[in-house]
């Protein structure tokens, strides 16, 4: 079926990006229903390979728009990581540390709310290609032509848009491996003290990243969703980075069999993952990027929570520029890297440089001294009771009287 319109935005990539842009903008302008269009390439409820995990600052988001969990979680409340200084153990919190959920179901979930909110998806069709025009868009796609005022480019760490518009960039881009192993309820220790669990050791081996086992529900049943993130692998021998990744995915978990059952082959799923970059532009013309297609977390990969961020600045950015703020635009880009979300992604890259570098054991021994300190930078990397939006010299001063103010 030919298609053909015209609309105020169309959105490439209905996963949280894109749906969170939608939900925050028609919740601002809900005039806006009928005229925003997602397109997705593949069909809600779609496999998505990420591990899925919801820190602190995204229940929030979520909460912002109205949205309750609506799909089978599990709840993490204390965690371990694994390095070569030593094992720090995250004592259990009152507060949740994470929360689990599948991406296919919660993606699935997001995109029900905004339909309802008068999102139109078209799934099964993707961006091929964007003219910038002199009043808009003519944005190419597998089944026809639009026209838009706006386009957000939310179709992740491979973007169609960021490529047709912005380049070909790889220097920025890790990968992730990640396999789910069934598991009985009783015996696994994420289950058990209900913990998600770390292991830097692979850093000694080259990898600049870690490796990381969350307990989660497929079909109702125990499993673990085990994997290995590579910040930089650019520097792997051609043909070599998956076996190597998983040989060290084995190393750290060597408890778990991932070879699993020879007559029912365990898939081990790879996929990259585009961290965000200070010399990236977000903006060009009457285009913008959001979530994975814009970049995540450089140290630890995560990217919901990015999503959720990038959505609600888009959103009003997009509502601004409808309105008739010219430079509504260009001010979203700029937020991006000045804003509180592009100062706290620029710290996670100084922290990927130091922990991930050649001194890296120093720094997990500093990381390792007080208990403090873990507890802090927790909840500072998770925006819980909003850490992160402390200065440097407030959050010291935090530090110093943490759990007794």
């Amino acid at each position: 079926m030919s298609l053909a319109g015209k609309y105020d935005v169309v959105i490439s990539g209905a996963g949280p990006a894109g749906l969170a842009t939608a939900l925050h903008l028609l919740q601002m302008r809900p005039c806006l229903a009928g005229r925003i269009v997602a397109l997705e390439r593949a069909q809600h409820p779609r496999p998505k390979v990420c591990a899925g995990g919801l820190i602190p600052r995204t229940i929030e988001a979520l909460g912002e728009l109205g949205i309750s969990l609506e799909v089978p979680l599990v709840t993490v409340f204390a965690g371990i990581a694994r390095t070569e200084a030593g094992t720090i153990d995250l004592t259990p919190s009152c507060e949740p540390l994470c929360t689990v959920v599948r991406r296919n179901e919660f993606d699935a979930m997001l995109a029900r709310h905004a339909r309802a909110a008068g999102l139109e998806i078209i799934e099964k069709n993707r961006v091929l290609g964007v003219e910038q025009r002199g009043e808009g868009l003519r944005i190419a796609t597998e089944r026809g032509l639009l026209d838009a005022q706006v386009l957000v480019g939310a179709d992740g760490s491979g973007s169609r848009v960021r490529t047709s518009l912005f380049g070909r960039t790889k220097h920025n881009i890790g990968r992730a491996l990640i396999a789910e192993v069934p598991v009985l309820h009783g015996s696994a220790e994420e289950f058990v003290r209900r913990l998600y669990r770390f292991d830097f050791n692979c850093i000694a081996a080259g990898i600049n990243g870690y490796c990381w086992s969350f307990p989660c529900l497929i079909d109702g049943q125990p499993h673990l969703n085990m994997g290995i993130y590579d910040q930089n692998p650019s520097h792997a021998v051609p043909g070599s980075a998956k076996r190597d990744l998983f040989g060290q995915l084995r190393a750290a978990f060597p408890e778990i069999d991932l070879c699993g059952d020879p007559d029912k082959r365990l898939a081990v799923k790879a996929f990259p993952i585009r961290w965000y970059d200070p010399q990236d532009c977000y903006v060009r013309g009457r285009t913008i990027l959001a979530g994975d297609a814009a970049g995540v977390d450089p140290l630890m990969g995560e990217g919901i929570s990015c999503a959720f961020e990038h959505g609600k600045l888009a959103a009003d950015a997009l509502a601004r520029y409808l309105d008739g703020d010219c430079s509504a635009l260009e001010a979203y880009g700029k937020e991006l890297h000045r804003g509180l979300l592009g100062r706290k992604l620029r710290r996670l890259a100084f922290a990927a440089r130091r922990f991930y570098g050649a001194h890296h054991r120093f720094y997990f021994r500093l990381a390792g001294f007080s208990g403090r300190l873990q507890r802090l930078s927790v909840d500072w990397y998770n925006g819980a009771r909003r850490v992160d939006e402390l200065s440097i010299v407030r959050a010291m001063m935090r530090l110093l009287f943490y759990g007794s103010v």
